[in-house]
């Protein structure tokens, strides 16, 4: 099996090229089910939000020693935490308080850079990733992290949905609406953090947003549109993957680029339908 997937994608000979593909993967279809989800409560503001204050997590990491992904992920879900409790405790409307935590979150992870000592190119890599310089601690948490996400939201998808469509009657039939809000803004968090090495801050959010979108286009019901926003972020993962080996262009954006690609296709085929 391994000698076959070698002769059909030659790139795989290199460990560091099969690392970027698990990570790749795993981070596509996470990204994907997420955005499923993200499309449906219209917080596409707050996916970008959450991306931009990591590079403040990243920045902390550097600074102090701590692994910059173990810190983006610390301080991602801190922040999410913070918007939420933020807006619920508050008259505030969601939109203000999370471009607050958005410029701050901005402001810091500047200020901390600032604090560094030389040119740390590994830092400003985060800004648009480098999916090839992933380690193996890299590609183990983003498979355990997408496995723990991806566990929760799928044995609760019911509930999820009802709380996407109807807040209210979610709330009137006893579900605890404020504690599930915290938990998927976190879920949400920890899929923008371990997704930053992979594409960078500048473009998670587009991973998780367009293979949910372009799902949307042609899904007739909610079990086909979870399943084509897998599939596109996998096709995106792999296929971006492969041609940004032979294209020799940046790995991070070639992605993204085939999953807007992918949208594309999908939109002019529901406009023909």
């Amino acid at each position: 099996m391994t000698a076959f997937l070698t002769d059909l994608l030659p790139f795989l000979q290199y460990p560091f090229m099969q690392r970027a593909l698990v990570a790749g993967l795993a981070t596509g279809i996470l990204c994907a089910v997420i955005g499923v989800y993200v499309t449906m409560r219209s917080m596409s503001f707050f996916s970008d939000a959450i991306s931009h204050s990591a590079l403040a997590g990243i920045a902390l990491g550097v600074l102090i020693g701590l692994d910059p992904v173990l810190a983006a992920v610390f301080f991602s879900v801190a922040v999410a935490a913070g918007i939420t409790f933020i807006t619920v405790r508050t008259e505030l409307t969601s939109d203000t308080v999370i471009g607050v935590f958005f410029s701050g979150s901005m402001a810091l992870g500047v200020l901390l850079i600032g604090m560094q000592k030389g040119y740390r190119t590994d830092l400003l890599s985060y800004l648009f990733g480098d999916i090839l310089a992933v380690s193996t601690f890299d590609v183990v948490l983003s498979l355990g992290l997408a496995a723990v996400v991806l566990a929760i939201v799928f044995a609760r998808s019911t509930l999820l949905l009802k709380i996407a469509f109807n807040r209210d009657l979610a709330a009137v039939e006893g579900t605890r609406v404020v504690v599930w809000d915290y938990i998927f803004m976190i879920l949400l968090a920890l899929t923008v953090a371990v997704s930053v090495k992979i594409v960078g801050i500048v473009l998670v959010s587009a991973l998780i947003i367009v293979p949910a979108a372009a799902a949307r286009n042609v899904a007739p019901d909610f079990r086909r549109l979870m399943g084509l926003a897998i599939v596109f972020g996998a096709v995106g993962a792999l296929t971006g993957l492969a041609a940004s080996y032979y294209l020799d262009t940046a790995s991070g954006p070639t992605m993204v680029m085939v999953v807007v690609l992918i949208f594309v296709v999908t939109l002019v085929l529901r406009r023909n339908r």
